[in-house]
């Protein structure tokens, strides 16, 4: 069954799918949304000032499904504000997040509408896979569903929101160039709302070469306001400090992993000064932190061993020999 066109006054579902030079995948998201089938929905599509053809194919949307889509306009702001825009503008009772290069599969909508209804939870966790360009599906990951897991799971999209929880508290992205969906996740878990799980990965989270993670940020290129986040996040009220040490440091430690890996030995070495220096001050027992020996009950195997493994770097001094191993970047010739 093919969506219809949402309620005026109040639809049930509200999903927000930022868009910036997107054509080459934007029909694709769209189209998954409306193969849901799902009958009370509104699309907000919001045109965060691309130069390509997004806008054409946002307008023709607009004009095939009147009152389920929604089309907004503006001048560049970044995903951050784009979707807070979103947020405001959202007339439905729960808000469902949706990035223009990803897709829902079909009982998506529905799963989760249905398990947030059955709860009455303020927020809905779910699992996501990680399709190729060729399709096939590179990881799935679906968590435990008991213990931290509301705090785990760092994303927007792959849960279901109550629009008001967003909008009582005040839960916004963080408009930084590196973890705003973090900031935004983090806000929302430690206010103490109802949370959910619900067992089923039904998000498509593409892997695309091409994307901002994969690109920009890879090797300390430039600014990307890493202790502007790292603050943000340490001003949230997680009510136990050993889980504030653990998450904020999390965090940074992804950044040395991931962004440092084509990095040169002696960049990485630099950055890695400034953040355990930084680390040191603000929570100078963390390496008795258990979490940061060894890991969260919860997280994936993977996380849990790069948390363990740079921390012990950290505390047996041997960054230089781990810089030398790790790094993939060349030093500059003399």
């Amino acid at each position: 069954m093919d969506c219809i066109s949402a309620k005026d006054e109040s639809p049930g579902v509200s999903v927000i799918i930022p868009v910036y030079n997107g054509e080459k995948y934007l029909r694709r998201c769209v189209d998954s949304v409306f193969a849901c089938g799902f009958p009370d929905l509104e699309v907000l599509l919001l045109d965060d000032g691309s130069s390509d053809g997004s806008s054409a194919i946002i307008a023709e949307y607009e004009r095939a499904r009147p009152g389920a889509v929604r089309a907004f306009s503006h001048e560049n702001m970044g995903v951050a504000c784009t979707r807070n825009k979103g947020i405001g503008l959202a007339r439905g009772k729960y808000i469902l997040f949706l990035d223009q290069d990803d897709w829902f599969d079909e009982d998506y909508i529905g799963t989760f509408f249905d398990a947030i209804e059955a709860s009455g939870a303020d927020v809905v966790v779910g699992g996501y896979k990680r399709p190729g360009a060729d399709g096939r599906i590179v990881l799935s990951r679906l968590l435990p569903g008991k213990g931290h897991y509301r705090y785990i799971t760092v994303a927007a999209w792959g849960k279901i929101h109550r629009a008001a929880y967003l909008k009582e508290n005040g839960i916004e992205f963080f408009d930084n160039k590196i973890g705003e969906d973090v900031a935004f996740c983090m806000h929302e878990a430690t206010l103490g709302g109802a949370f959910s799980f619900v067992p089923y990965v039904g998000y498509n989270w593409f892997l695309n070469a091409e994307s901002v993670s994969e690109t920009e940020y890879k090797g300390f290129r430039g600014n990307v306001g890493l202790f502007e986040f790292l603050e943000k996040l340490a001003g949230f009220g997680y009510g136990d400090e050993r889980l504030e040490e653990y998450f904020v440091l999390k965090s940074a430690l992804y950044y040395l992993m991931h962004s440092g890996r084509a990095s040169t030995p002696a960049k990485y070495r630099e950055v890695y000064a400034e953040i355990m220096g930084w680390a040191s001050e603000r929570y100078p027992a963390f390496t008795r932190n258990r979490y940061m020996n060894f890991g969260l009950p919860g997280e994936t195997a993977k996380v849990r061993l790069a948390v363990s493994l740079l921390t012990m770097v950290h505390r047996l001094g041997i960054i230089g020999l781990f810089a030398r191993l790790y790094c993939k970047g060349r030093e500059e010739e003399a």
